[in-house]
């Protein structure tokens, strides 16, 4: 949007440079991205239609400065008891709210006055004459779109406002035919359509040099409407820039008396008939009230009363003070976006300026996690136990974009979240996982010539219609690297991690269960607790690292915390044992049987087999090669038995080994190695 301060000073007097203009606006968030010659450039959010406007802009500079704003004087409407000799008919009351039509007879046309083709031309408009000038002059000062059509060229001296005949043609003042689809809008007479509703008139109906008599429009258009047929057809005009964002539908009328003004005084012309044809139901107007308490509380400093309704005052906005502290303000209609308390208070804080507020720094209360969750406590120490690992916390988007989500291995189908008004195309989906966040960390790092990383966080997923809490841990690189040893991370260094954790939660009912390979995971486990699904670990697939640029292998698992930090395993106290009063005794044992069977299975069955005197179960060999089968594997374990009270004998640590021997006979049938 464009502002010339010499057209803006026909209603305002000011004294400011256009610098000082600019500078005003800008820091009331109303930004001027650039001043040339005395003309403002304006960039006008989507939110604030009422700036597109010389008037508009020219309140926002009234509450600034504090100056008076003479609005143009307009004539009261002439009631005529002759019966309108035209038409019009509204078939599509969605798409048209409110149609008006005048007609001013016996006109002149010729160039308008030198002042107005000044203005235009400070607007990028090219004036062309008195008739459509005045129609130009009127959709920037005031911000509202009409048209001229040539009254005797409408056949049938009819207007209907319908949707298009598929394939109807249409011949614009741009001179283009355009072949119209069934969802457009257009404004046509007993024949043909005319023009495109609220984007452009046709050539058939121009008003030109020879036109004596003019039909002058003012309507209000749907805005979804209007923008659909600028994109379809390709045409951007002044008049559809506006639709799109929303007219003020309350001045439809003064803006189209204010255009009949003008072309009765440039053409001497004469007023005839008028129709108003409306379809808005009538809305009782919201009224809002504003506590100064809450002002002040939100803004940090003090603004009186007073000053606050003058600033609503000024903006155009009424405001009464009611009864102690509180100001009753009644939204008008230009002002759409003002629909709660916050609005005004937004509104007075960038009038009076945001360099009022003061600088401090702000008082922090630090609590562990949010305090109406019961998990928070348990949260914080899991953290703290993954620092003590050496784990670096990361915290990553809740948002993602659809490549990133399909980039990570996952399908965007009903399963996955979408937001239905995303701040934009990288932000569309909501996590279904921490995976993602993971691997961009790891991505940003490795760029960064980062060789190893251990990485947790804490989060929410939204999967399959849920929202659940999860611990995501990434393995990458070198799991261990000193000058004397370095190792890779593997599998098995994750599968440990993770049931140290187990351990460290005091879970005790949990098993894994080999998963094979999925869209994320080459190698793929799962975890179960008490039967149900908890977590999926695993080394991520080639293809998903090719897609992240990645070249050393990543290994991450997630833990679903929902299922194993529940509100009775908070109530848990700390193990603290004490130092055992008599030593331990250790026997080996190794034998060979069917790959298929998982390790943890044969270390529970030896642990429930020597209860309670088996204080640990160690795997430390695994071989598979010579002189052994194929499918099967040669392992060896290490128990170590306790007793409380007294020291084991031989008898009774051989008996032990023979009853766990037994038991792994009999349930997996394994064959011993000496």
């Amino acid at each position: 949007m464009k502002l010339p301060v010499s057209w803006l000073k026909e209603y305002i007097q000011v004294s400011d440079s256009p610098e000082k203009l600019a500078e005003r606006l800008t820091m009331s968030g109303t930004a001027v991205e650039h001043v040339h010659h005395g003309i403002l450039e304006i960039e006008v959010t989507t939110n604030r239609p009422d700036c597109l406007s010389i008037l508009g802009l020219a309140r926002e500079i009234a509450a600034l400065t504090g100056k008076k704003i003479q609005f143009p004087k307009i004539s009261k409407e002439k009631k005529s008891k002759n019966k309108a000799p035209f038409q019009v008919k509204i078939e599509d009351k969605k798409g048209c709210a409110f149609y008006t039509a005048r007609l001013i007879q016996n006109v002149r046309i010729q160039n308008s006055p030198e002042k107005i083709i000044q203005n235009l031309s400070h607007m990028g408009s090219r004036a062309i004459h008195n008739a459509v000038d005045a129609t130009n002059f009127v959709l920037f000062e005031m911000g509202h779109p009409l048209h001229a059509f040539d009254y005797d060229k409408i056949a049938g001296h009819t207007v209907i406002v319908r949707r298009a005949y598929k394939g109807e043609k249409f011949l614009g003042i741009d001179g283009i035919e355009y072949v119209l689809g069934e969802e457009t809008l257009v404004i046509a007479d007993a024949e043909k359509a005319i023009a495109i509703a609220g984007v452009i008139g046709g050539k058939a109906t121009e008003v030109t040099a020879s036109t004596k008599n003019i039909l002058l429009e003012a309507a209000v258009f749907d805005q979804a409407t209007v923008r659909q047929a600028a994109k379809k057809y390709k045409i951007s005009t002044e008049s559809s820039y506006r639709f799109e964002r929303g007219v003020n539908r309350d001045t439809v009328t003064l803006a189209s008396r204010r255009a009949t003004d003008l072309i009765v005084e440039w053409t001497g012309g004469s007023e005839g008939a008028v129709l108003e044809i409306s379809k808005i139901p009538s809305e009782k107007q919201k009224k809002i009230t504003v506590r100064v308490s809450q002002v002040d509380a939100l803004l940090g400093f003090k603004v009186p009363a007073s000053r606050m309704i003058q600033i609503l005052k000024n903006l155009g906005i009424p405001s009464v003070a009611q009864g102690v502290g509180k100001i009753v303000v009644t939204p008008p209609s230009f002002r759409r976006d003002i629909t709660q308390e916050a609005d005004l208070i937004e509104e007075i804080l960038r009038i009076e300026g945001f360099d009022k507020v003061p600088s401090a720094i702000p008082i922090t209360r630090h609590v562990l996690g949010n305090y109406r969750d019961k998990k928070a406590p348990a949260q914080f120490e899991l953290k703290k136990f993954l620092a003590a690992m050496g784990f670096q916390e990361i915290i990553t988007y809740s948002f993602l974009s659809k490549k990133a989500v399909e980039d990570s291995g996952f399908t965007v189908d009903s399963k996955i979240q979408k937001i239905m008004n995303p701040v934009s195309a990288d932000l569309e989906y909501f996590r279904p996982s921490l995976f993602t966040g993971a691997l961009q960390t790891v991505l940003f790092n490795a760029h960064r010539k980062v060789s190893s990383l251990k990485l947790f966080e804490i989060g929410n997923r939204h999967l399959n219609g849920k929202e659940e809490t999860v611990l995501g841990i990434t393995l990458y690189g070198a799991s261990e690297e000193n000058w004397q040893h370095k190792q890779e991370a593997s599998f098995y260094d994750l599968k440990g991690i993770v049931e140290n954790i187990f351990h460290h939660l005091q879970i005790a009912q949990w098993e894994w269960k080999n998963a094979g390979s999925n869209s994320i995971f080459d190698d793929h486990a799962a975890l179960f607790v008490s039967q149900e699904l908890t977590a999926g670990i695993g080394k991520v697939s080639g293809t998903i690292l090719k897609k992240w640029d990645l070249t050393k292998d990543v290994f991450y698992t997630e833990i679903i915390l929902d299922r194993i930090l529940s509100e009775d395993g908070l109530k848990k106290s700390s193990r603290v044992q004490p130092v055992p009063k008599f030593p331990s005794a250790r026997r080996d044992v190794a034998f060979v049987l069917d790959r298929a069977v998982p390790v943890e299975s044969l270390a529970n069955l030896m642990r429930e087999t020597a209860k309670p005197f088996v204080k640990d179960v160690t795997l430390f060999d695994q071989y598979i090669g010579k002189n052994i089968p194929a499918g099967k594997r040669s392992l060896a374990f290490s128990l170590e038995y306790q007793k409380e009270n007294a020291t084991f004998t031989d008898e009774e640590i051989n008996g032990l080994q023979r009853r766990v021997m037994d038991s792994l006979k009999e349930r997996y049938q394994v064959e011993f190695r000496s």
